[in-house]
């Protein structure tokens, strides 16, 4: 008599759902990382902290060229490496002008020649003009986001109200200035940042531009196609010194618990 024997069936493996795709595999010998060109944001334990970057090859390519820029122009160096060694140039700028006049003059020079000159023409003559200004103020908008972010920390583009009660997206707005932050300065801001980065725009790219800087939590709200007010009606110009200011803390120190005015830097 014969015996017979039954076999199971294997059951055949399930098939992979496009909810759960099947594992990738990495190719022997070959690495998996990928590399990027622009800053990482690094999470932060502290939501209100400031967002830190990982800098990546551009921007250390457009720090090391901001950078000698500037020094050129100061005709002197930091022996700091990276950002910091900026942060002291930029402070010596402040220093070599015998006003804030000779200080916004040098540091519009500085913007312009990060620049070829034949494209900030071609800009101003071609592109600026079209559509009111608005495609120019929109396309600058998000040149600056991109490309800015080492300087001044994290940053996106958002909308403002025009004065023709319009909207657009031409504005950008900087979480917290990495620039203000690490100078402690209002007028370096003022004076080496936001009243050459406006004068720049308007006058080399026909970009209308008003920055508005907080000086309390250190955000700052660009609004390309806006025009700035006048100096003496511009209330960036009458803060007074940072709390973090360390030229600030002497003379608090020297005039003994008397409120300190203006910034007198700015």
């Amino acid at each position: 008599m014969r015996t017979l024997v039954l076999l199971s069936p294997v059951p055949a493996s399930p098939p992979f759902s496009r909810r759960h795709p099947p594992p990738r595999r990495a190719s022997p010998g070959f690495p998996t990382t990928r590399l990027s060109l622009h800053s990482e944001t690094i999470a932060a334990g502290d939501a209100a902290s400031r967002a830190e970057y990982k800098p990546g090859a551009l921007d250390d390519l457009l720090l090391n060229l901001f950078r000698s820029r500037m020094v050129k122009e100061v005709g002197w160096d930091s022996e700091k490496p990276g950002y910091d060694g900026l942060i002291e140039v930029a402070h010596r700028l402040m220093m070599k002008g015998s006003n804030n006049s000779d200080t916004r003059d040098a540091a519009v020079r500085i913007l312009r020649s990060l620049f070829p000159p034949f494209l900030l023409e071609l800009y101003q003559l071609l592109v600026a003009p079209i559509g009111e200004g608005r495609l120019a103020a929109m396309m600058v908008a998000r040149v600056t986001a991109l490309t800015c972010q080492w300087l001044m920390g994290k940053c996106t583009v958002n909308s403002v109200d025009l004065p023709d009660g319009a909207s657009c997206q031409s504005g950008v707005f900087v979480e917290r200035c990495k620039y203000l932050e690490e100078s402690r300065c209002v007028g370096i801001c003022v004076n080496t940042c936001k009243l050459p980065t406006q004068s720049f725009f308007k006058d080399y790219m026909g970009v209308p531009l008003l920055m508005e800087p907080n000086f309390e939590d250190y955000s700052c709200q660009f609004k390309f196609g806006i025009h700035p007010p006048r100096p003496q009606e511009d209330a960036a110009l009458k803060e007074p010194c940072l709390e973090i200011c360390p030229n600030a803390n002497r003379r608090r120190e020297v005039m003994q618990n008397t409120e300190l005015g203006q910034c007198p830097k700015a």
